[in-house]
């Protein structure tokens, strides 16, 4: 069981031999573990994550599928701030590390047991 951010991105990206697997990974581990829609916040404003997707461009990574009322649209995964206890803050922690972005504040949560052994 991951403990940490490093033994997460390991877990993550075992087995994946180039960036587009790596980010394939993220993408099964994000759309497998978080539960939507996530409250999340993009420059201060509240929305919700709907999802998650890669559109192909390495350069932007990952995508999370964003509402703020009646906006709609698509933003950088690596631009949401989660909460700091969820499963999806903890997951966009090791995200950005791996991005090698500082990690917003995050904590395992407890009781998450991904992987499961």
């Amino acid at each position: 069981m991951a403990q940490s951010l490093a033994e997460l991105i390991d877990e993550i990206t075992l087995d994946a031999y180039d960036l587009y697997e790596q980010l394939s990974g993220f993408l099964q581990v994000f759309s497998d573990e978080v539960t939507v829609p996530a409250p999340g916040t993009v420059l201060d404003f509240p929305v919700e994550v709907t999802g998650f997707d890669f559109e192909g461009d390495e350069r932007r990574g990952l995508v999370a599928q964003c509402e703020h009322g009646r906006v709609v649209g698509a933003v950088s995964l690596v631009d949401v701030h989660f909460e700091p206890h969820s499963v999806a803050g903890w997951l966009h922690a090791a995200y950005r590390t791996w991005m090698g972005l500082p990690p917003f504040p995050a904590l395992r949560p407890s009781g998450w047991s991904w992987p499961s052994t």
